[in-house]
């Protein structure tokens, strides 16, 4: 009734999917990239933009010169030019950023094993790839790879702590017992889609996590 599929249906439980804005919020996608969390995140989406948006509207107010002629506007053109350059420099660098897809991370599992140390255990590699499949790389950073959001900590030397493999694997099943409100539960007893042995995985993987071996 609404027309042909011109494209397949949205899967919701795919991992590959990476969300982007509409082109004209592609500069403030790639500040997101800049500014990190929550040090200096609101300075470079709120703070910034808010800036120059105040003085373009005061500046009719201050400059009351009567001279309309380009080439006696030196600090207006400039001011032009720089902010269409920054903001087109900014536009591209967000339409041709890459995200790293759960597949694409599947590939650096091996280099992953061989840089921490743990090549030989099997069920920390099969976490590695269920950490690399359930899209945990848009919140967090592992050996340089992939994007750390709302306070996500870096997980490359997270086995560091001697915590135990228990201790992460109730953690990735309800973080919210641990104050963490803001990452999802993966285990399947509080809504998650991970059972009691890909859990086991999981943290074995991050409790080999303990820096990569350089």
């Amino acid at each position: 009734m609404l027309g042909p599929h011109w494209t397949e249906e949205a899967d919701p439980g795919t991992t590959d999917f990476i969300p982007r804005p509409d082109w004209y919020f592609f500069f403030l996608f790639y500040l997101l990239r800049i500014f990190k969390w929550p040090e200096s995140v609101i300075l470079g989406t709120v703070g910034i933009p808010t800036i120059l948006l105040i003085l373009l509207l005061v500046l009719p107010f201050i400059d009351l010169r009567r001279e309309r002629r380009l080439l006696r506007r030196p600090v207006a053109i400039v001011t032009v030019i720089l902010v269409v350059l920054a903001m087109g420099v900014l536009t591209w660098k967000g339409a041709t950023a890459e995200e790293a897809l759960g597949s694409e991370l599947v590939e650096a599992v091996p280099e992953w094993a061989e840089r921490q140390g743990f090549a030989d255990n099997e069920v920390a590699v099969q976490g590695a790839q269920l950490f690399a499949e359930t899209g945990c790389a848009q919140c967090h950073v592992y050996l340089g790879i992939g994007s750390q959001n709302l306070g996500a900590p870096e997980l490359s030397a997270i086995g560091a702590g001697d915590r135990g493999i228990e201790f992460f694997k109730s953690y990735v099943a309800n973080p919210a017992d641990f104050g963490n409100p803001v990452m999802p539960a993966y285990g399947q007893e509080f809504g998650g889609s991970l059972d009691d042995e890909q859990l086991t995985a999981i943290a074995t993987f991050l409790d080999a996590s303990k820096g990569p071996d350089e």
